[in-house]
């Protein structure tokens, strides 16, 4: 995205306030003319002095006292003027830097599970702070400073040729090379900052990875490796980070020093010029003003573009990542669900991830209305992935998914994963208490509702022993919790919801076994009346499933009942023989 492209972006992202945007321009522009006037008009009040002490007079009030007024008037205005849109500007930032970071928010939210597994949390949170900043920093900027100065230099600069247009040219040619020299230091200082932007995602990567992974860095003792890495990427930052600097440090040098070149040469050339009679004194008193005026709107629009070109990576990113598209919306005409019975239908389905090698091919089986499916396979053959591709984590490639005899893609996101709960091998809780993350099932539901939850998921004894009980808060992915509570919590979740149908993908494999016993009677009555799919390497929980599928590199290469399998002598019956859970192959084999 080109630099003109990004900010024109970034200003139109203004949004709800781009009427206030535009009288903000409105009222620089009318800054900015009032700001040249002034000097126009201490000029002539100039030559009204000087033109009557040559002429051995006194100038009469009659023709000081309008120009005078005029003049008090303009500055007067560019006081009022310059606090109106200084308060204006910060407060539409600060609310717009807070309205994009809600849509980035929302937006990374909607993102599917393929980019959060490419794209650190850190880089994410990261982007989102410094994109966000970026393009508060560059609308307080454009609306309070750098708007009446680029106006100044691009309309009102060319204007002064017709007051003396021997002093406006080397007034404009003065700002012309300044511009071009400052345009070199700038995009040599862009071309390095891409640099530095790079290392501080890094930096915000690795630490964010090192404080999510505290117990395993304390374990094995590798805070002083962590630290060691870490100050190796601050090295390189500030290897990367010193240029910059010091071009920007030449930039400041040569700001100064233009303003001193400039006056000194308008005062030079106005002083022959006023010899040879081709200007008065108060033209040198109005070019001297420009001078100081413009050079200072100069430097104004230098840290613009320094800002600008500063920002620039970051804004890109965040751009990148606000365009990014979900994989999975909802059709044009999507309709809600409202409330399914659960008949789910696989037909001739297929997943790949990457376009090469398919997750799922030709998947086809229906779950009846209440029936318990389970799916059984080695790790990568595909359970996961299906049950991803009823709740709509991602759609198949080909083939349709069929709920109540609707294809899934019909129904709105949101009201599709209503219906459907999910309990994930890995608890997933919120840094909060453990009512607002009970709530999260069910928004609405009771606190007599959210403990018969936790009864059925076996979880009443644990949250007996904590001292605040529901308002307990559980810290960062629920770590104060062990493994087991933690998963008991997010059942009980689940079960907060009451959906039509219910996936649990390996939801006992953090308990003991006598949790999982109990565990396992609360869900058999709980899966009474709903659809329930269930991922599980430990066969002892799928013991009683109405049906089973054995998956092998995505494809389905035994299903039925659990004895039926066992009797095939396949697959799921070695499977089973390694658990214990059926007797050895060569003695099911037929005598």
């Amino acid at each position: 995205m080109s630099l003109p492209r990004l900010y024109l972006r970034v200003l139109f992202h203004l949004g709800p306030e781009l009427r206030l945007g535009f009288f903000l321009v409105s009222a620089n522009l009318m800054l900015a003319a009032a700001m040249f006037a002034e000097p126009y008009l201490f000029g002539r009040i100039i030559n009204l002095l000087t033109g009557a002490q040559a002429q051995g007079g006194k100038p009469s009030l009659e023709a000081l006292l309008p120009l005078i007024g005029l003049w008090l008037t303009f500055g007067l205005f560019t006081i009022i003027s310059g606090v109106t849109i200084a308060l204006h500007a910060d407060r539409i930032a600060h609310r717009r830097r807070l309205g994009v970071m809600a849509s980035y928010f929302e937006h990374v939210l909607t993102l599917p599970l393929s980019f959060h597994s490419a794209t650190h949390s850190g880089r994410t949170l990261k982007v989102m702070l410094d994109g966000a900043g970026g393009m508060f920093w560059l609308w307080l900027g454009f609306l309070r400073d750098h708007c009446s100065a680029l106006i100044s230099l691009l309309v009102l600069l060319p204007l002064t040729l017709f007051i003396n247009w021997r002093l406006a040219l080397l007034l404009v040619g003065l700002v012309c090379i300044f511009a071009f020299l400052m345009g070199l230091v700038v995009n040599r200082a862009a071309s390095l900052q891409e640099r530095v932007e790079g290392y501080h995602s890094e930096l915000a990567e690795h630490t964010s990875d090192a404080i999510g992974n505290i117990p395993v860095i304390q374990s094995f003792t590798r805070v002083q490796a962590e630290l060691s890495q870490l100050r190796h990427v601050i090295d390189r930052l500030l290897s990367a980070q010193i240029p910059v600097l010091s071009w920007w440090a030449l930039a400041s040098v040569a700001t100064r020093a233009s303003s001193t070149l400039t006056v000194t040469s308008i005062f030079l050339l106005g002083t022959w010029l006023h010899i040879h009679d081709k200007a008065t004194i108060g033209d040198i008193v109005t070019f001297m003003g420009y001078a100081t005026l413009l050079i200072g709107k100069l430097e104004a629009a230098v840290g613009f573009v320094n800002q600008l070109f500063m920002q620039a990576p970051k804004l890109r990113e965040f751009f990148e990542i606000l365009d990014t598209t979900p994989q999975v919306q909802d059709k044009p005409n999507a309709t809600d669900a409202g409330q399914l019975s659960g008949e789910v239908t696989f037909e001739n389905v297929s997943f790949s991830y990457d376009g090469k090698r398919p997750a799922i091919a030709d998947l086809s089986f229906t779950a009846l209305k209440g029936k318990t499916i389970a799916l059984v396979g080695a790790t990568g053959s595909g359970k996961s992935t299906t049950l991803g591709l009823l709740h709509r984590a991602f759609d198949p490639q080909s083939g349709r998914i069929l709920i109540d005899g609707q294809d899934i893609r019909d129904f709105t996101l949101q009201s599709l994963r209503r219906n459907i709960a999910v309990v994930f091998q890995e608890p997933m809780l919120f840094a909060r208490t453990i009512h607002e993350n009970l709530r999260v099932g069910r928004a609405d539901a009771t606190d007599a509702e959210m403990m018969d939850a936790l009864e059925r998921a076996q979880a009443l004894e644990f949250i007996g022993r904590q001292a605040d009980g529901l308002s307990t808060i559980v810290g960062e992915r629920g770590r104060s919790l062990s493994g087991g509570e933690r998963q008991r919590l997010s059942i009980a979740r689940a079960l907060l919801k009451n959906p039509p149908i219910l996936i649990l993908d390996e939801a006992t494999s953090a308990l003991d076994a006598t949790t999982e016993q109990k565990l396992q009677k609360a869900l058999e009555e709980v899966m009474k009346g709903r659809t329930t799919f269930v991922i599980a390497h430990r066969l002892a929980t799928i013991r009683n499933a109405d049906h089973i599928l054995v998956l092998d590199q995505g494809r389905v290469i035994e299903q039925g009942s659990f004895d039926e399998l066992v009797a095939k002598n396949g697959r799921f019956a070695a499977l089973a023989a390694a658990q214990f859970m059926a007797p050895p192959r060569d003695e099911m084999a037929p005598v």
